[in-house]
């Protein structure tokens, strides 16, 4: 109910966005050597919906090597974040510029493949396949060459909750993701009054 209303009397217009989006994912695992990969991913918002805020659901599929790790050879990430996106230029009224703050959960994913493509299996008998919560902090600019495309430029913050050490030692420590990355949404106006 209190969504509908949001909906309803919230804001002057609430738009949905989706696009493809291109970043460069440095990991730091365990306090090892920083790793990075660029990849594509996707994201679904709506912006709005109250007046300065919208949500973000974004996701990508990540693998690194682990050319130092005896028993792994790559480790393979599917992030899949939910964000509160704030606007925090309320007080200009242009639209071809936005500029958000964004923070928020994920679900990570993550495996341990070893070097015939297999995942890793522990000397306990238990496969190194994990689902972890993350959290994820950062910015967004957002430029519109044309109504309904935007360009957006993003730096990103993901902890991931992935310590284990019943699992796998001492020594395993939470993952950090550091995300920048460039993407072209979509634009489509829901609502305007």
């Amino acid at each position: 109910m209190l969504l509908f209303s949001s909906f309803v009397h919230g804001s002057e217009h609430i738009e949905l966005s989706l696009g493809p989006h291109y970043a460069n994912y440095r990991l730091c695992q365990n306090e090892e050597e920083v790793k990075n990969q660029w990849n594509l991913g996707g994201e679904i918002g709506i912006a709005n919906f109250i007046p300065n805020i919208g949500l973000k659901i974004r996701g990508t599929q990540l693998k690194y090597a682990s050319p130092l790790d005896q028993f792994v050879d790559t480790h393979e990430y599917t992030p899949l974040t939910l964000c509160t996106s704030f606007g925090l230029l309320p007080f200009l009224n242009i639209d071809w510029l936005k500029l958000t703050l964004e923070t928020g959960l994920g679900v990570y994913s993550w495996k341990g493949f070893d070097n015939i493509g297999q995942i890793v299996v522990l000397p306990t008998g238990e496969k190194m396949e994990e689902r972890d919560i993350g959290f994820v902090a950062g910015f967004t600019v957002q430029l519109r060459p044309l109504q309904f495309v935007g360009l957006e430029f993003a730096s990103r913050y993901h902890y991931i909750a992935s310590a284990e050490i019943f699992k796998y030692g001492f020594d395993d420590k939470d993952d950090l993701i550091w995300e920048n990355g460039i993407g072209v949404k979509v634009i489509i106006p829901l609502l305007r009054r």
